[in-house]
């Protein structure tokens, strides 16, 4: 009868329970992955925001490509800021002319910090390093696990490297300027289950992050020493400074690199704004044979003047060209007549220096195609 009992509690254990997963390091990337991604700047029907809890079920399989793109992993020894990062194992250069590197263990994957343009467009290029790193990954994750950090990017500049226009456009004379960049982000493991894409159906842990984001320029103005003067740049075109929150919803498998999901949420946690989902086969759902290249293409990217947006596989009708800045206001809107190949040129030499999306809606479908631009 003794041998009996541990098959009975066996028995008594809910079947539900072995579709929970455990997240491992074999979804970290390596040099040599290639991630493909699309992403829907409209969603409509993803109830992400549900109870926390476990053997629940996210119908997804409504997403639309709007853009879509391929994040490759290289050897970090192969990439041009190498040097500033002794420690990182691979790079990527997913934001045109930025490359980010990490380091790569069998506990967590890390970003150790970029090289390329300023967050904030204003014209200078350089090394800029998180202190500590930015976790981007761990292992093992189970439910119900928590993690919370904080990092910050202390970046100085004398004001020679800066463009005289942006100089000029102060009401000061600085010594020197420094970016000052506090990110603070909670990480809660609240449910799991599977969700259901159009790249197909997948078991799921969903984690819930809250991202805060402090981004400041201080001046160094003799006789007066550091000042914040985020406030003043901001007034003079920089829009991308202030503090920021986001929430967000992340859904990961067990047997993939890419994230199934990201859905971030409005300002009041009520609905989707836009969801990064792992990007199905040719010919799913709004995906067709360009599968993992973008709609269109801009060119020069950054940019400061002219630039040429190029669009491709197009219906012939009327669509909405519209640029957005960070904040996902609408700067800029013309209609557009566009065949299945069309090129139209564009003048951004009057705009802030920032981080702008190029969008298309087709009036009937929706959003279609998008790309970012970095506006020097």
């Amino acid at each position: 009868m003794k041998s009996l009992l541990p098959i009975l509690l066996l028995l008594c254990i809910p079947a539900g329970l072995s579709a929970q997963i455990t997240l491992a390091s074999v979804t970290f990337p390596t040099a040599g992955d290639t991630l493909r991604l699309a992403t829907d700047n409209a969603p409509t029907g993803i109830l992400a925001l549900t109870p926390p809890g476990g053997n629940q079920t996210w119908d997804f399989s409504s997403l639309q490509a709007s853009s879509t793109q391929s994040i490759v992993y290289q050897s970090a020894a192969s990439g041009q800021y190498a040097a500033s990062f002794p420690g990182a194992e691979i790079f990527s250069a997913s934001v045109p002319g930025t490359e980010a590197y990490y380091n790569v263990t069998a506990n967590k994957w890390e970003q150790l910090g970029y090289g390329g343009p300023d967050p904030y467009g204003i014209g200078v290029s350089a090394v800029f390093s998180y202190s500590p790193p930015l976790v981007e990954g761990r292992s093992p994750v189970n439910f119900f696990d928590i993690n919370q950090q904080s990092v910050g990017i202390l970046k100085g500049f004398a004001a020679s490297e800066f463009a005289p226009a942006f100089l000029a456009s102060l009401p000061f004379t600085p010594d020197s300027l420094r970016y000052r960049i506090a990110i603070s982000r909670i990480d809660v493991v609240d449910a799991w289950g599977s969700v259901i894409t159009p790249a197909g159906t997948y078991p799921v842990l969903r984690g819930k992050r809250t991202l805060y984001r402090n981004s400041r320029i201080d001046a160094k103005v003799p006789p007066l020493g550091w000042l914040d003067v985020t406030d003043v740049v901001f007034l003079a075109g920089v829009s991308a400074l202030g503090v920021d929150t986001t929430v967000s919803y992340h859904f990961y498998s067990n047997t993939e690199k890419e994230p199934i999901a990201v859905v971030t949420l409005d300002h009041t946690q009520s609905f989707a704004t836009q969801v990064v989902f792992k990007a199905p086969p040719a010919g799913v759902n709004g995906i067709d044979d360009r599968t993992l290249k973008p709609l269109l293409t801009l060119s020069p990217n950054p940019a400061s003047g002219e630039l040429f947006a190029r669009f491709e596989g197009l219906r012939p009708g009327t669509y909405q060209l519209s640029l957005l800045d960070a904040l996902g206001r609408e700067v800029f809107a013309k209609p557009m007549q566009a065949g299945s190949v069309h090129t139209e040129l564009l003048d951004v030499s009057r705009l802030p220096a920032g981080l702008y999306s190029l969008c298309v809606r087709d009036p009937q479908q929706g959003w279609v195609g998008s790309e970012r631009l970095l506006k020097l």
